[in-house]
């Protein structure tokens, strides 16, 4: 289901952990936090349903955690938990408490986009974001702004439409670009990529070239996500971080699986669940050893962003080959060819046009992404 990217471009705030240490608590202020914390999150559960998903909250909890224990205040009550709201947003209360949607999950394509959204988030809390929107706006306000953003309805607590971009987003450029450059660091410090950060706001850059701009009255300080995109780029670059967007993204996944081809054993290689070739059992290695080696071999030419006219099928001495570019995937021998009942031309013909077709499916659901 296409979710409204504008809406999204609108409400995520990206933010992010800081690399640093956090700013010195007064003493008693952390546990300060905490109960407010726990007092805003029972009232915003009061209002709005946790989903009924424990898969989902496992995953949330588990990948949030791991984002936590890297901040700069680890010892923290975290807690995460999914809010049943179609609308994609996240939202953190102080002391620890971070709120994502049912939206959010359906928004995010792989855990490294989700870690992203968490990282944003869990920075709230390690740099006391939200207790200085606390004295912003006063204790009364925040549960509502709050749950407006779990809502998608601030405007009807501002009055504007581009309230919608969520409570916390009239941060200053400079602020906004601090937490970026932080968020980077925060997630090189994970298993998952600092390149996450780039895909998401790639995505809402998009939105936003393609989205009428209403006045933005109050968010005029509010950097636009093209801009934030550029700044990103940069900083990975310095930090020498290669920007492969693949994964991070979650297209042109390779799997492979053993299937049966003609009564005999052979290894199946499937590009984001289609299948792409069958390379049978050879003497001296499986079919399943096979694809797993050309599987190798197209991750690696997958991250250097190929187009689908790069693919070749030409004859060699072998028989015929696949290529990319000048790179040798896979070779189709006499062999292989007729224990797949064909000849080495037009098998070789056909897994390009399967693997082609392939690509070219990933770049049609990107663009409506």
């Amino acid at each position: 289901m296409a979710l409204p990217l504008r809406i999204l471009a609108q409400a995520l705030i990206v933010t992010a952990i800081a690399a640093l240490p956090a700013a010195a608590a007064a003493p008693g202020q952390d546990d300060e936090e905490i109960r407010l914390g726990r007092q805003y999150g029972a009232q915003l559960e009061q209002q709005h349903r946790l989903l009924a998903d424990a898969a989902a909250a496992a995953r949330v909890q588990r990948i949030g955690a791991e984002v936590a224990a890297v901040s700069g205040r680890p010892n923290l009550p975290y807690a995460f938990k999914v809010l049943d709201s179609e609308y994609p947003n996240a939202v953190a209360l102080p002391g620890g408490i971070v709120y994502v949607t049912r939206g959010m999950l359906q928004f995010v394509r792989t855990d490294h986009e989700l870690a992203a959204v968490l990282a944003q988030e869990v920075a709230h809390v390690v740099r006391r974001h939200t207790m200085q929107m606390l004295r912003r706006h006063g204790q009364a306000q925040f549960i509502t702004l709050v749950s407006g953003v779990v809502t998608g309805k601030l405007e009807m607590v501002t009055g504007s439409r581009r309230a919608s971009i969520g409570y916390l987003s009239a941060y200053p450029r400079d602020l906004e670009k601090e937490a970026d450059l932080l968020a980077v660091s925060i997630l090189q410090r994970t298993r998952y990529t600092p390149v996450a950060l780039l895909t998401l706001m790639e995505r809402l850059a998009r939105e936003e070239m393609m989205s009428a701009q209403s006045d933005p009255g109050l968010f005029t300080d509010y950097p636009k996500a093209s801009e934030r995109v550029a700044y990103i780029e940069v900083e990975l670059k310095r930090l020498r971080i290669p920007i492969l967007r693949r994964p991070a993204a979650g297209y042109l996944q390779i799997a492979v699986r053993a299937v049966a081809e003609r009564g005999r054993e052979a290894g199946e290689l499937l590009v984001d669940g289609h299948p792409v070739m069958r390379l049978p059992t050879l003497p001296g290695i499986r079919g399943i050893d096979r694809a797993r080696v050309v599987a190798a071999r197209l991750d690696r030419v997958f991250n250097e962003e190929i187009m689908p006219f790069e693919i070749s099928a030409r004859e060699i001495p072998e028989g015929w080959g696949i290529f990319v570019r000048q790179a040798l995937i896979v070779t189709i021998t006499p062999v292989g060819a007729a224990l797949a009942g064909s000849t080495p031309q037009a098998l070789a013909q056909q897994i390009r046009g399967r693997l082609m077709g392939a690509m070219q499916d990933s770049a049609r659901r990107r663009r409506f992404q």
